[in-house]
């Protein structure tokens, strides 16, 4: 009985310790991704244009950290509540860009709010939407292949279609490249691809700085005061 008694004294410290280190990796996402919202110059074009629209986001409505089953997912964006799930133990929260699946889900939030979307009936919209997210919320230069930029946000696109919908490649690569042209030059709301300069590529990539720079005149720019 005592070893028994012991066993179950033993689960449940456990427990209470994962109970504990999920609270802990759940605020750590929240303080991170509010973080963002307040530095990060991408998020805060993408929270301003989103109020410009009368899309406002608060935190506890439409902002939630959670933990994920899949460790390939970052977040995601729930179109029928209108709430961006990050996966608070999901390695892209740290460094070296912890705003990255912030910066990438507010695009979703952005495209659902400005546009009559459905991403869940739509394909073609789905594939626009994650064409949109990869071309202007990740840092693509850094780690592009030898087939260039485009080439990279295709095959990332196509890799979160797949992800979303249980469908076969070959008709993700169609939807993708059936918008691609379109959806890969609408830069709304930046007006340029801000990514960090590059030596190898061409000045119009622009920086992240320039694009906050203009942001300001077409009253895209968040001082994020109801942020918290």
């Amino acid at each position: 009985h005592a070893l028994a008694h012991l066993h179950t004294r033993v689960q449940l410290t456990i427990l209470l310790l994962m109970e504990l280190w999920q609270r802990y990796k759940r605020r750590s996402c929240f303080n991170t991704a509010k973080a963002c919202l307040l530095t990060d110059p991408l998020c805060r074009i993408l929270f301003g244009a989103m109020r410009s629209r009368q899309c406002p986001l608060t935190f506890g409505r439409h902002l939630a950290c959670e933990p994920c089953d899949d460790a390939k997912l970052r977040g995601g964006f729930d179109q029928a509540s209108s709430q961006i799930v990050l996966c608070s133990n999901a390695a892209s929260l740290a460094a070296p860009d912890p705003c990255v699946t912030l910066r990438h889900e507010l695009v979703h939030a952005f495209d659902a709010c400005r546009a009559v979307a459905d991403f869940d009936s739509s394909l073609d919209q789905l594939a626009c939407t994650e064409i949109r997210a990869y071309n202007l919320a990740e840092p693509a230069s850094w780690q592009k292949p030898a087939g260039g930029h485009a080439d990279w946000v295709r095959q990332r696109a196509v890799d979160s279609v797949l992800t979303v919908r249980r469908i076969e490649q070959a008709e993700a690569e169609t939807a993708v490249n059936r918008v691609f042209d379109r959806c890969y030059a609408d830069l709304e709301p930046f007006g340029r691809r801000p990514l960090p300069p590059d030596p190898l590529e061409r000045a119009e990539l622009g920086s992240a700085q320039l694009a906050a720079k203009e942001a300001k005149f077409y009253g895209y720019w968040s001082e994020c005061q109801s942020s918290s």
